[in-house]
């Protein structure tokens, strides 16, 4: 009988119906598919597309499901209905018996014809027996054509993004010049090389201690101040930090592989090394 879709929501609160109909949902998301309607009808659409439109008894739901093309018992004798079919298909006609008394065959030749019969069915057997065992204890592995080649790198220099500076031992100025206008030399010595970039840790410290000497003099300047002795800071130069660092050539190349098979032991690549077993 179909299962109708008041049927289908009930079944889906049973735990046990719901494992018989292939149904795989907790108590509580059934709980909410049931409640929802057109949930509920989404998943029945869907269960009607993939199994049976009926649901077993109750009393059934724990006993797996007949395999697919099993005969069916017919309900006399206990006889499988495609057996019982198969009689009713090959059940004689009317008059056989009187055609069979004036055209009876040799009994030898029935017993020929069935040991010839016979004979082609144990050979059958055989083949498919040795077909199955071959099958069964088949021996695959992956098979390496060509091995993998792993990558290779090289050593290339590259910019950090910071700069390095330096002081040399020139000093910019001169004895007897301008007390402010030695100071702007340093200014520029300074916004030349330290201004603007990202610095390196020694670049960094270098800059710094630049910078407060420039502030001292800042603070000690006045009118008609002239330099009358050099200090010993000269002017700054920047460099660009550079580095070093391994680069792959890009010429990982995986390995090349197919499955190999051997049955019996001897058809199949059964002669060849077996790299990577797989059943």
């Amino acid at each position: 009988m179909a299962t109708s879709l008041e049927e289908f929501s009930n079944f889906l609160l049973n735990s046990d119906q719901r494992s018989a109909m292939g149904i795989h949902l907790t108590d509580a998301e059934a709980r909410a598919v049931h409640a929802e309607p057109a949930t509920a009808q989404a998943w029945y659409s869907y269960w009607l597309s993939t199994h049976s439109a009926s649901v077993p008894p109750a009393e059934y739901v724990v006993a797996p499901a007949p395999y697919p093309g099993t005969a069916a018992i017919s309900g006399t004798g206990g006889q499988p209905a495609e057996t019982a079919a198969f009689a009713t298909a090959t059940a004689v006609y009317p008059g056989f018996a009187a055609d069979a008394a004036t055209a009876a065959a040799p009994k030898k030749k029935h017993t020929v014809l069935w040991v010839i019969l016979s004979i082609v069915l144990v050979l059958v057997l055989a083949v498919i027996g040795t077909v199955v065992f071959a099958l069964t204890t088949a021996r695959h592995w992956t098979a390496i054509d060509v091995p993998e080649h792993p990558e290779t790198f090289h050593t290339e220099e590259y910019d950090t993004g910071l700069y390095d500076v330096t002081m040399d031992e020139i000093n910019p100025c001169w004895v007897n010049q301008d007390w402010t206008d030695c100071t702007n030399l340093y200014v520029a010595s300074y916004n030349a090389a330290c201004s603007g970039v990202s610095l390196t840790e020694n670049g960094s410290a270098v800059c710094t201690d630049y910078a407060d000497m420039i502030e001292q003099m800042k603070a000690q300047d006045g009118d008609g101040y002239y330099v009358e002795t050099l200090g010993g800071y000269g002017g700054l130069h920047q460099t660009a930090e550079r580095a070093t660092r391994e680069v792959s050539n890009d010429d990982y190349t995986p390995a090349q592989t197919h499955e190999a098979v051997c049955y019996l032991g001897f058809i199949g690549e059964c002669g060849t090394s077996a790299s990577t077993t797989s059943g």
